[in-house]
């Protein structure tokens, strides 16, 4: 019996030391990615790298969020290619001579469970193209659109099932949500 509770102790101490450990990695490259190689600017990035790796760790307590490291390199290139399109559209009507508006309310009901998925499926729903999250009520979105025209329900559906990836859920069952 004892061996058991030393044996998943030391199991929870390689899942930790293994969340620190990517965390430190990703934390660093984003630093050198924004600060560059200059040595003097890890004067500050060290620190900083160490507190958001706590904080990030301390966050994710609170959560019971697990992220599966394929949906993510699934997710980021969908990610980038919808915030472009959303991007470009809103370009596109605002240098427009013609009105290319036909603004409307959607109203979208989430399969995703409530906390953190739901709160980043929210959140993302405004990279898409001519649209932004208004309210979430419950299960309930309201999003706006530019025009009513556009395929809102068919690009919110493919960015629920992206955001429940993420998680390792599937959007097929409600419950399985």
């Amino acid at each position: 019996m004892g061996n058991d509770s030393c044996s998943s102790t030391s199991t929870a101490w390689k899942i930790l030391g293994r969340r620190i450990f990517f965390r430190l990695l990703i934390f660093s490259f984003l630093w050198y990615a924004l600060a560059g190689s200059d040595k003097a600017s890890w004067l500050l990035g060290v620190p900083a790298v160490l507190l958001v790796t706590a904080m990030s760790l301390w966050l994710a307590s609170s959560s019971s969020l697990n992220i599966h490291l394929l949906a993510v390199f699934r997710f980021i290139p969908f990610f980038l290619h919808q915030s472009l399109r959303g991007g470009i559209d809103v370009m596109h009507r605002a240098l427009s001579f013609q009105q290319l508006l036909d603004p409307g309310l959607v109203f979208y009901t989430t399969l995703l469970a409530e906390g953190s998925a739901r709160i980043l499926f929210v959140n993302c729903i405004s990279l898409l193209p001519g649209t932004l999250s208004a309210e979430l009520k419950g299960d309930q979105v309201t999003i706006h659109t530019l025009d009513q025209g556009m395929p809102v329900w068919a690009n919110i559906q493919r960015l629920e099932y992206h955001v429940a990836a993420l998680i390792g859920r599937t959007t097929g069952n409600k419950k399985s949500l």
